[in-house]
């Protein structure tokens, strides 16, 4: 990437963050190593493209859900499953009944190994966030549809679990009329049932809210980060909930990250008390593009964001994060994206060792070898204390029709 990114990103207003870095002067930090494992693809040979994977891991199972196309201008949301490095199990229809177009999927294991699943139902400009579940018996639950709206169109659900096993889900979606704009919308079970879902605040000094992510930490408080238009730029919002997602409070003026540059894709996992590690893809006026890191320890104030990777290949896209905390306190953070054009690239990962305050060394591509250059995309990560499995969507080697690859890659502490 050209010089402009970075000298137009250092202009950011932000105020300093609320504690150091967490490695020692005289012991620099190290870079994760990372060993890549063989992909598997699922279907392995499919008719019809099978695209946007979504996983869940539980340190021995991998969860794979990911959208079929049926061959009529129509995908079927599909799962599978595998222990280990093995085989996996045959795909099922996660929602059989479906009529219309299911896409983006996204989903989480609860504490007792049930998978929870939101999905896009529909076609544009009438779709809808759609709900289901898989128990550890096998058996899915009939969908429920959670945005419930006519003339309005939601997209891009994200889903989250905290400790005490309720559910906290965002999307993007479409204010009534007679003013329709765009907002991140939250909704969250109160027992065992769903709350009616609200609209963040939005439109502060901004005119629509998008792409939106949440997360919970080890207190329980909630955090709802979404990308927001200012003028001719869009920012990154955050609001917090001490409350376990009944208010949101307006956290440092309700911007996480401010400045000129036009900053996309917001992605958080969060830790211990206050603790969220963000991550976001930043455009400045001449179009490149660059991923961004920033975090912050007190469920507030960020640190100033750094650089992550500069793209050379016209793009940074689709950040998938996650977070693992080893058993001596050492915090693994994983970041994986495609670097490359809207139709695909490869799919690399950056790594920091200490809740997101450092990353070094370069990231790792771990679709080199497993499927054709510059077709990968819509990567999903997830962790434990020694492996990171990895998912995208892209052609095997030597062509063919695109298809989900999940890879289980093991890595070290220096």
């Amino acid at each position: 990437m050209r010089r402009s990114l970075a000298f137009v990103l250092c202009l950011v207003a932000l105020v300093l963050a609320g504690c150091g870095a967490g490695n020692d002067q005289n012991d620099p930090p190290k870079p994760i190593n990372i060993t890549p494992g063989v992909a598997q693809a699922e279907p392995i040979a499919p008719t019809n493209a099978a695209i946007e994977p979504t996983i869940a891991y539980d340190g021995t199972r991998t969860h794979l859900v990911y959208c079929q196309n049926g061959g009529a201008a129509n995908h079927d949301l599909m799962y599978c499953q595998r222990v280990g490095g093995g085989t996996f199990s045959a795909p099922a229809a996660l929602f059989a009944a479906s009529t219309n177009d299911s896409r983006r999927p996204h989903c989480a294991l609860d504490s007792a190994g049930n998978l929870h699943v939101v999905w896009v139902e529909g076609t544009a400009p009438n779709r809808d966030i759609m709900y289901c579940t898989r128990s550890t018996a096998g058996v899915i639950s009939s969908a429920s549809n959670l945005s419930n709206t006519v003339g309005q169109d939601e997209n891009n659900p994200r889903i989250h679990i905290d400790v005490a096993g309720r559910l906290h889900i965002v999307w993007e979606g479409s204010t009534p009329p007679p003013s329709p704009t765009s907002a991140a919308f939250y909704c969250r079970t109160v027992g065992s049932v769903f709350a009616s879902p609200v609209a963040m605040p939005f439109g502060m000094s901004g005119i629509s809210g998008e792409m939106p992510d949440v997360g919970t930490d080890a207190d329980q408080h909630v955090y709802v980060v979404w990308s927001e238009s200012v003028g001719p730029n869009r920012i990154i919002r955050m609001m917090r909930s001490d409350d376990n997602g009944a208010n949101f409070n307006n956290i440092g003026g309700g911007t996480a990250v401010g400045g000129t540059a036009d900053k996309t894709e917001p992605r958080i996992v969060c830790g211990l008390l206050g603790e969220v590690v963000l991550t976001f893809v930043a455009q400045n006026t001449a179009g490149d593009r660059a991923l961004f890191g920033c975090n912050t320890q007190t469920g507030g104030t960020f640190t100033d964001p750094v650089v992550l990777f500069n793209s050379t290949t016209g793009g940074v896209r689709s950040p998938s994060i996650s977070r693992f905390r080893q058993s001596d306190g050492v915090r693994v953070i994983a970041v994986a994206f495609n670097d490359g054009a809207a139709g695909g690239g490869n799919i690399l990962v950056k790594t920091s060792r200490d809740g997101g305050f450092s990353w070094p060394g370069d990231p790792v591509d771990l679709s080199i070898g497993n499927s054709e250059p510059s077709t990968n995309r819509t990567p999903a990560t997830a962790l434990d204390d020694n492996e990171l499995i990895l998912a995208w969507a892209g052609q095997p080697m030597g062509g063919g029709v695109v298809r989900s690859f999940t890879s289980a890659n093991t890595y070290g502490i220096p």
